[in-house]
């Protein structure tokens, strides 16, 4: 096993917990909104604002903030020292791409929830679809040849991910990454049912942004496109039965957040403490 020092595996499993909570307050709202109970449709963003709207709201944001940046630390760690053990070739390096991207994700994600914690950042500005580019971003690349089929690869590379999500959450293989021995029967019966329903529900999601991108490539606009989980869900609703739908995906993220809260607990790091 590589050798890192030992507080990244702390940050990793603190980080787990933080994408968690995002994920819990994004499923939440979204499941209060399908009952007609409030709520709202949210993306990373709305929920990291509000977190700041509870009672220690800066507090917490530089908890979920420090949770967060932990998380990019353990995604960069699985990217450069190959803690899956995934390989160098092809398939292999794709997947720590993979890896190190999430981590970028996640590190603006952090420096915004830091942000608004600290008082520097607006509670206002923008959708809040989470990690993704806004329209504006996506637009621009519209302008551009070279821009739609960056544009293209994105919204394929998604939907591929997306498939992936799916195939993974059906085969359970996420199971491999718990340490099952210090499982009891009901943790892990418990971590099977919410993987598999909260992994393929982000799959879903995921789908449905990289169909509205590969939708902005081919119309040549990005009026109305999906850029994050948020605009996923709004597509969502927009369906017959959209309320139904949009219960089960809420719940879902919640069982995603679930997911996350075992991870932290129960995850094999696959590193040992230099």
């Amino acid at each position: 096993m590589p050798e890192v020092p030992s507080w990244i595996e702390t940050l990793g499993r603190f980080g787990h917990v933080a994408k968690g909570v995002v994920y819990f307050i994004i499923g939440f709202l979204a499941f209060k909104l399908a009952i007609g109970a409030g709520g709202e449709i949210s993306g990373s963003r709305d929920a990291i604002r509000e977190i700041g709207q509870q009672p220690y709201g800066r507090f917490l944001l530089g908890l979920v903030a420090i949770g967060l940046l932990g998380y990019t630390a353990w995604r960069w760690v699985q990217a450069g020292k190959d803690t899956e053990g995934v390989g160098h070739d092809a398939k292999g390096t794709l997947k720590r791409t993979g890896y190190a991207i999430s981590g970028l994700a996640y590190l603006l994600l952090g420096f915004f929830a830091g942000s608004l914690a600290l008082g520097i950042a607006g509670g206002s500005s923008g959708s809040g679809s989470g990690t993704g580019s806004g329209s504006g971003t996506t637009s621009s690349l519209l302008d551009s040849t070279w821009g739609r089929v960056l544009l293209g690869i994105v919204g394929a590379v998604t939907i591929g991910v997306a498939i992936y999500f799916m195939y993974k959450a059906y085969q359970a293989k996420f199971m491999t990454k718990y340490n099952l021995f210090e499982m009891s029967e009901t943790a892990r019966k418990a971590a099977l049912s919410v993987g598999r329903m909260g992994v393929s529900t982000r799959g879903v999601a995921f789908a449905i942004i990289g169909y509205f991108i590969l939708s902005s490539v081919i119309r040549g606009t990005a009026d109305g496109e999906a850029a994050g989980m948020a605009d996923a869900l709004a597509a969502i609703a927009a369906q017959t039965y959209g309320k139904i739908l949009m219960g089960v995906a809420g719940f879902g993220l919640m069982c995603y957040a679930v997911h996350m809260f075992l991870m932290a607990r129960y995850r094999k790091f696959n590193v040992s403490s230099s």
